[in-house]
């Protein structure tokens, strides 16, 4: 009987927390957040933009906010976490001029979980690292340097795998 109450007490408590919370975020919205809906407590948007996903066009998703909210920038809520989806040139352009300065790069546990630790997963100092190390395998030179190799590799590739693939009357347009 003791234990059934404490559980139910610790349900409650729960329970009033999450309430709590997403009444805060709804009815008092924060006057530095901008416009946006954060769909159903707990799961949000998400299910609406994996719905898009799942018809192939995550971009109505990402449209229909745009013309309900503002096409530069909208708030949302996916995967639990609450989001600002910066839209169009201008709010591409703050973002990657001001990383690490104004904004920093910041992942949701979800995304984090699922890609471990990969390139995408990685920010602040180390990313500059990595980036700088990258940049020297890809620059112009470094880049002129493989073309002839990925030439040869793709040629190597499509001979063993893809000759005779195509349909014959491909092969006679191309000729």
């Amino acid at each position: 009987m003791l234990s059934t109450l404490i559980l139910l007490g610790i349900f409650l408590l729960v329970s009033l927390y999450i309430i709590t919370k997403t009444l805060k975020e709804r009815l008092i919205p924060n006057p530095h957040l901008p416009p946006g809906s954060l769909g159903w407590p707990l799961i949000g948007e998400t299910l609406n933009y994996l719905g898009t996903c799942l018809a192939g066009r995550p971009d109505w998703f990402l449209r229909d906010r745009m013309e309900k909210h503002d096409p530069q920038v909208f708030k949302t809520s996916l995967f639990g976490e609450t989001l600002a989806v910066f839209c169009g040139p201008a709010g591409n352009k703050f973002l990657f001029s001001n990383e690490n300065k104004l904004v920093n790069l910041w992942w949701p546990r979800s995304v984090k979980k699922l890609l471990k630790s990969s390139l995408v997963n990685v920010a602040g100092d180390e990313a500059k690292r990595i980036r700088r190390i990258l940049l020297t395998f890809l620059d112009p030179d470094a880049l002129k340097r493989y073309i002839e190799r990925m030439d040869l590799v793709t040629q190597h590739h499509i001979s063993i795998l893809w000759e005779g693939m195509l349909p014959d009357n491909l092969l006679e347009k191309k000729s």
